[in-house]
């Protein structure tokens, strides 16, 4: 029986590619699928999860907007530059105070 690799889209050799690649570097990240609309994620890894604070069953199919991270102190430039950054499709740097499961803020770049 295949392992479950823990991401939610057709077998790619890119994919798997990009997240041993990122996951080698010990960083806090996930890929969305920016084809589809609200661009869900479709991977995201162990140190994001832990990260935030949630599962990586309760991230994934969220959009890549992160909005389930906003709060009172998210910036409206901050959530505007991230969505278009998700439909220019290109790399931007964003400073953003989000917020994991339990409320406690977190500054992330």
């Amino acid at each position: 029986m295949p392992v479950k690799r823990g991401h939610v889209a057709p077998q790619n050799t890119f994919i798997d590619t990009l997240i041993q690649r990122f996951d080698s570097q010990r960083r806090k990240f996930l890929i969305a699928n920016a084809v589809l609309p609200q661009t869900p994620i479709i991977f995201c890894n162990d140190d994001l999860c832990h990260l935030c604070g949630y599962s990586r069953a309760e991230i994934l199919q969220r959009s890549a907007a992160l909005e389930f991270l906003y709060g009172p102190l998210t910036s409206s430039k901050a959530i505007g530059e991230l969505k278009r950054t998700l439909t220019e499709c290109e790399e931007r740097l964003i400073l953003a105070i989000l917020y994991d499961k339990s409320g406690r803020l977190m500054v992330c770049t």
